[in-house]
């Protein structure tokens, strides 16, 4: 059992870290250098998602094939309630994608307008943060006025509320518990670097760093208007 706690975690690790990798500012500067900036911002976005579900996938049917045991099985009506919250965080999740734009988010938008023709194409938002309203502030509704990283939080109660937990799906919940934290973290800096004083208004409002909870509205300082970043 041992054997099989150690390969699922340095598995999620490697796929914490192919995941880290690919998102970095480092790897996609490195892409434009080698496919040149058009099709970079068309295609990196929709390669990006794409390997993230086919890595998954690979390392769910790796944990499947390791040894494992069974911690505890929750049945009946605990087990209903549990599923029903996981539901709503995948939906206040979805709700969190919509704000940002589905087609943006998985790279649609880029990629068609990359298909057309079209000769400039602006790089994907940076990072799961809100964008920019009109008024050059960010535009914190829905789930963003409850968690400044909604898209991460939105995964812990969906990981830890499994009617049935074992040895192998706690350690893969830890070690990715773990990388969300500071995965969120890091985000924070990528997104004060893209959006900067709009970005730190919004970590002194009322929106916590995960969770607030009572979603009251953000404060929101006057600012002047900028336009809106990508980075």
């Amino acid at each position: 059992m041992f054997k099989s706690i150690v390969k699922i975690a340095v598995a999620t690790v490697l796929f914490a870290g192919v995941h880290s990798l690919l998102a970095s500012r480092t790897a996609k500067a490195a892409a434009v250098v080698l496919f040149g900036e058009r099709r970079r911002n068309g295609f990196y976005r929709p390669f990006y998602n794409i390997l993230a579900v086919a890595t998954l996938g690979a390392l769910i049917l790796y944990g499947i094939k390791l040894p494992d045991r069974e911690i505890y099985r929750v049945g009946g009506v605990s087990a209903r309630l549990m599923q029903i919250v996981q539901v709503a965080f995948v939906i206040y999740m979805l709700h969190g994608m919509r704000q940002i734009g589905f087609l943006k988010f998985y790279g649609v938008s880029n990629l068609v307008a990359f298909l057309k023709g079209e000769p400039f194409i602006l790089p994907e938002p940076e990072a799961q943060g809100p964008v920019l309203d009109t008024s050059g502030e960010m535009k914190a509704t829905g789930p963003f006025r409850t968690s400044r990283h909604p898209l991460t939080f939105g995964m812990l109660p969906i990981f830890w509320l499994m009617p049935r937990m074992t040895v192998n799906i706690a350690v893969f919940n830890l070690v990715t518990t773990l990388y969300l934290f500071i995965g969120a973290f890091h985000e924070e800096t990528r997104l004060k670097a893209v959006y900067g004083q709009a970005y730190l208004d919004y970590q002194k409002s009322e929106t916590k760093f995960f969770f607030s909870p009572i979603p009251g509205a953000c404060s929101r300082p006057s600012i002047a208007p900028r336009a809106e970043v990508f980075g």
